[in-house]
């Protein structure tokens, strides 16, 4: 509403004006970063019903709350121009929040600072402006193991009736160019000569088994079923796994 203008009899009134600013948008995607490495890569998938908050600039009030679509897409629309913050929060299942500013694409890195509670850094709208490059990735642990076992017949499979070795050294790298690299850690075999490596990043690994004084190891990558045979070379040590987020590898044995 204008004030009130008085008009007498013949008078023109042309002063009279309005101006419109063009409202802005912002908002983008939740993804489950399989590589855990910050980037939107092609074949991760968005994240429903993860919840994203829009505040001021100050991060200190809440402007309005929403939740992403079956995509893992969200979108604040009809925003004046100004400066604003994002705020996600951890979605259920998830446990580890990517790095924020990874590569040199803003439109497919994360954009919450883990330090910081998952807020951006401000961002600035201009009149009419859609910033659609607000992302957030999520991901979790990933855990690798299985057993080693007597093979009494030697032919590379455990067999029903082959039993676990028990207090083996089994220990994990990362890996690189199909060679260990950074060590991990080490595990011993229970009595049921089962071992695991839990709470591990996404990434690519190898696992070395010490063969006990007396044994050797027997052949690798007989038969059809990974899940039954042998995995380590005659040095102990077994290809390269790649894991990736919430992956459970229960096939690596010797």
């Amino acid at each position: 509403l204008t004030g009130c203008y008085k008009l007498e009899s013949g008078e023109n009134n042309t002063t009279v004006d309005a101006g419109l600013v063009p409202l802005a948008s912002l908002g983008n995607f939740v993804f489950h970063d399989l590589d855990g490495d910050g980037i939107q890569d092609a074949d991760e998938p968005g994240i429903p019903g993860a919840t994203v908050k829009l505040l001021d600039e100050t991060g200190t009030t809440v402007i309005a709350t929403t939740t992403t679509d079956g995509n893992g897409q969200y979108g604040f629309s009809d925003l004046q121009p100004g400066n604003y913050k994002v705020m996600f929060v951890l979605p259920a299942g998830f446990t580890e929040v990517s790095a924020a500013d990874q590569g040199a694409d803003d439109a497919v890195d994360s954009d919450g600072d883990p330090a910081n509670g998952l807020m951006t850094d401000v961002i600035s709208l201009d009149p009419g402006e859609n910033d659609d490059t607000i992302d957030q990735g999520f991901y979790k642990l990933a855990s690798i193991g299985d057993k080693v076992f007597s093979d009494d017949n030697n032919n590379g499979i455990q067999d029903a009736d082959e039993g676990g070795v028990a207090d083996v050294v089994v220990k994990l790298y990362t890996c690189v160019n199909n060679a260990p690299d950074t060590f991990v850690g080490e595990t011993t075999t229970d009595a049921n000569g089962n071992y695991s490596f839990d709470g591990l990043e996404p990434g690519e690994y190898i696992v070395e088994f010490i063969a006990p004084d007396g044994t050797t190891i027997t052949t690798a990558n007989v038969g059809g079923d990974d899940a039954v045979d042998s995995d380590a070379n005659p040095d102990g040590l077994t290809g390269c796994y790649k894991l990736e987020s919430g992956e459970n590898n229960t096939t690596v044995d010797a």
